[in-house]
Formats: C-alpha cells, sequence, structure tokens
C-alpha cells in the first residue's frame, strides 16, 4: 500500500474539516462586517451575486483558491493557509514544517 493510499481518509477528513471552516468563517466574518451576501459579492475582484454567497457559506459550491484569497483579503485576513491552521487543520505538509 502506498503512502498516499495510507493517508486518504486522514487527507479527506481534514480536505472536509477545512471546507467547514471556510464556511463557517465567510459567514462569521461577513457578519461582523455587517455585509449582506449581496453587497460581499459585489465588493470581490470579480463580482459574484448573493446566490453564489450563499452556496459558499452553505457548502453547495466551493471557492477557487482565488475567489478564496479574495474574500479573505477583503476580510484583511490574506494568509489563509495560517486561517486553517487556526482550525487544526494541519496537513503532513504543515506538521513537517512546524518540526524542522
Amino acid at each position: 500500500m502506498s503512502i498516499i493510499s495510507r493517508n486518504e481518509r486522514s487527507r479527506r477528513a481534514q480536505t472536509q474539516d477545512a471546507k467547514r471552516y471556510i464556511q463557517m468563517t465567510i459567514r462569521r466574518l461577513r457578519q461582523d462586517m455587517n455585509l449582506t451576501q449581496a453587497q460581499l459579492g459585489k465588493s470581490l475582484v470579480t463580482p459574484v451575486d448573493q446566490a453564489t454567497i450563499s452556496n459558499w457559506e452553505s457548502g453547495k459550491t466551493e471557492l477557487s483558491a482565488s475567489q478564496l484569497l479574495d474574500v479573505m483579503m477583503l476580510f484583511g485576513k490574506p494568509n489563509f493557509l495560517m486561517l486553517l491552521e487556526q482550525c487544526d487543520v494541519q496537513p503532513d505538509v504543515f506538521e513537517n514544517k512546524k518540526s524542522a
């Protein structure tokens, strides 16, 4: 069995945790800034409609990496990898860097 196969279950769980954390964080930060979903959508570099923000927050659809970066920059949190570390999602890559 390859290393990739052995780690698949762990990676899948970490990925799902990160997705849920991103969804909750977008909603929380948006509400903290007193923005509606429509206002947030219009504020992005590439604007999206209210339904798209709703879908991101509910997990129906996923943001692209560039959309996530744009949202986090808008909220003043451009380093979304650090944001993920706050939710205890620590892929093996992060763990190896910390032990080095």
